[in-house]
C-alpha cells in the first residue's frame, strides 16, 4: 500500500506479466487496480507500451521495429498513443471487471464498441507463409497507435466467445488484475498464486 494516494501511480521499472490468458486482460494488467485508484502504471512511455506489445505477442520483430520509427519520426503521436493506450485500458477494465462481477456494465460495453469501430477500418484478411488466410491488419505498426488495433479486437474475441463465462478477477488486495479461468475446477482465485495467493497466506499466518 502507498504512504500517500498516487504516491506509486507509475511504475516505470515493473516488469509485465502475462497471467490473463488472453492479451486484451493482459493489456488491463499493466496497473494495479487498487480501492484508493490506479497505481503501479506500467504504461510510463511509449517504449514500454511497444515492450508490452512484444511479450504479448501482439506486434513481432518487424512490426515492433516499424512502430519503434514511426514514435521517432512523430513523437507526439507517440505520446498520444500512449494516452490513448491509458484510456483503452480503462474501457477494457470497465466491460471486463462487469462481466466478471456478473453484471454487465451497458456503458462499458458503449465504450468498447466505439473502440472497435476505430480499430475495424484497419482489419484485413491475409494469407500467411504457408498460404492460409487469416485476420491481419493494415500497416500494423505503422503509426504508433496501431498498437492497440489488435488489442481492442483481441477483448471483442473474448467477450464473444464462451471464454466470457470464465473471466475473473484476482481476490488478492490491491489487485484487481483479470485473468481467464481455465483451472480443471473453475476455483481459481488469484492472478498467480506466488504474488497475490503467497500474500494471502502470510496475512493470515500473521492474523493467527
Amino acid at each position: 500500500m502507498a504512504d500517500h494516494p498516487g504516491q506509486e501511480r507509475y511504475a516505470p521499472d515493473a516488469p509485465f506479466r502475462f497471467v490473463g490468458g488472453d492479451p486484451s486482460l493482459d493489456f488491463v494488467n499493466t496497473s494495479d487496480w487498487t480501492p484508493r485508484g490506479l497505481e503501479h502504471d506500467r504504461f510510463t512511455g511509449y517504449d514500454r507500451l511497444l515492450e508490452w506489445a512484444r511479450g504479448a505477442g501482439v506486434l513481432d520483430s518487424a512490426g515492433a521495429r516499424r512502430a519503434a520509427q514511426a514514435a521517432v519520426k512523430h513523437p507526439r503521436r507517440a505520446a498520444q498513443a500512449v494516452e490513448a493506450a491509458r484510456g483503452a485500458r480503462q474501457a477494457l477494465q470497465a466491460i471486463f471487471a462487469s462481466v466478471a462481477a456478473g453484471k454487465p456494465s451497458a456503458g462499458a460495453l458503449d465504450r468498447l464498441n466505439a473502440l472497435v469501430a476505430d480499430a475495424a477500418p484497419h482489419l484485413r484478411v491475409v494469407r500467411d507463409t504457408s498460404g492460409r488466410f487469416q485476420r491481419g491488419w493494415d500497416a500494423l505498426g505503422e503509426s504508433p497507435e496501431s498498437i492497440l488495433w489488435p488489442v481492442i479486437w483481441a477483448a471483442a474475441d473474448l467477450l464473444a466467445s464462451a471464454d466470457a463465462a470464465r473471466v475473473r478477477m484476482c481476490a488478492g488486495n490491491d489487485c484487481g488484475w483479470l485473468y481467464v479461468d481455465r483451472s480443471r475446477n473453475g476455483l481459481r482465485r488469484w492472478c498467480e498464486m506466488s504474488v497475490c495467493g503467497m500474500a494471502e497466506k502470510n496475512r493470515r499466518r500473521a492474523s493467527r
